[in-house]
């Protein structure tokens, strides 16, 4: 029988990206939802009081920003140990990085603005704290988290 130490260090990859991953979600989903109470306080909002696809277009892009800088620094030195001294290497992965998010990127914006819309369309009333951001982005971090794994493995950390 394998002891706890022993199935993390043979799991131990898996294990680091999933609690990032996690972390990086909560930084992306909180900045999101930060970005659209700024933007709605701002005034930015439909005739409804709901916030426009522009300003959700514009938290996804900001959000995006700041999950990508916390994942690349958070995979690079403690999940996938591709922690090199040198700027060059540092430079080139953080490139592969940021080009391998912009296309789960696309993914998230398509999944969530998709989501919201149909959501909207459908008539859904917000049940609690499930609103239809929320909804949405719950769905597209499963999707982001798998797609985001696999480039960064197979890809920016080989």
């Amino acid at each position: 029988m394998k002891t706890g130490k022993q199935l993390f260090e043979k799991y131990r990859e898996i294990i680091l990206y999933l609690f990032f991953g996690v972390l990086t979600t909560v930084v992306g989903m909180g900045s999101y939802f930060l970005f659209l109470k700024l933007g709605t306080a701002l005034g930015f909002t439909a005739g409804d009081g709901e916030p426009t696809y522009l300003l959700r277009l514009v938290a996804q892009i900001g959000q995006w920003v700041l999950a990508v800088l916390f994942a690349f620094y958070t995979n690079r030195k403690w999940v996938f140990d591709a922690e090199k001294k040198t700027d060059k290497n540092t430079v080139r992965q953080l490139a592969e990085f940021s080009g391998s998010r912009v296309m789960t990127l696309l993914l998230d914006t398509a999944v969530t603005l998709g989501t919201v819309w149909l959501l909207e369309r459908a008539g859904y009333v917000t049940q609690w704290i499930f609103t239809p951001d929320l909804i949405a982005k719950l769905l597209a971090a499963i999707l982001v988290v798998i797609a985001n794994y696999v480039l960064s493995k197979l890809w920016v950390f080989r």
